[in-house]
């Protein structure tokens, strides 16, 4: 499984190892310009959740492209230009790494490419996108980190039934499949355990009636 960590890591390296972007931030937007000075063009993954279906968990992303304008905006054009190709480049990227990475990584990658003018302190152009990274974690629960212990405080016996007005009861019946007691779980109670057969008759003496008809 990949931790979130190591997914941010692939998107950091792809914007280290690619020839048109300057720097890399992971995080929400508001705090990117306050954090420190962005050199561009930059590429920025904000984490927007993540989801576990069927042992796979899946992270969300919004990747976020953009670079500096001129002051005139004669350059506008160009800098979505080169934004969105960045754009394609992660996408491209991603997909070389999930097949040949080797590291049980899946990459849903449908969606819309949004492009914004002006924005942020900087004044910025870009593109911005939305990208899903998933991995299996089945076989994991074999490798917790988890010392041996108790599971509960104290050693419980349940008695399976049926939930009546959000209570849980259980039903005592006899032989023949008829209901002696019905009684709560959320409380306490004595049973007598049964070790031997006591003979508590005292007179031995047996009559029979048998009615004269």
């Amino acid at each position: 499984m990949l931790t979130l960590n190591q997914t941010t890591e692939i998107l950091k390296n792809f914007a280290l190892k690619h020839k048109g972007v300057n720097s890399f931030y992971f995080g929400d937007l508001p705090e990117r310009d306050a954090s420190e000075k962005v050199i561009y063009p930059n590429v920025q993954a904000v984490l927007q959740g993540s989801d576990i279906t069927n042992n796979v968990v899946s992270r969300r992303f919004t990747i976020v492209v953009s670079d500096l304008v001129n002051t005139d905006e004669s350059n506008e054009t160009h800098v979505l230009s080169d934004c969105e190709l960045i754009c394609y480049d992660l996408l491209n990227y991603l997909e070389q790494v999930e097949t040949e990475g080797n590291i049980g990584m899946q990459v849903v990658k449908n969606g819309t490419l949004t492009d914004f003018t002006e924005r942020f302190d900087d004044d910025v152009t870009g593109w911005f996108f939305d990208v899903t990274i998933s991995s299996h974690i089945e076989g994991f629960s074999c490798d917790l980190p988890i010392n041996s212990g108790n599971i509960l405080d104290a050693n419980y016996i349940y008695v399976g039934n049926t939930i009546v007005n959000n209570d849980f009861q259980v039903l005592i019946k006899d032989q023949d499949g008829n209901t002696l007691q019905t009684f709560n779980t959320s409380g306490e109670y004595i049973v007598e355990v049964l070790t031997r057969v006591r003979d508590t008759i005292t007179a031995n003496t047996t009559t029979i009636i048998d009615p004269i008809v």
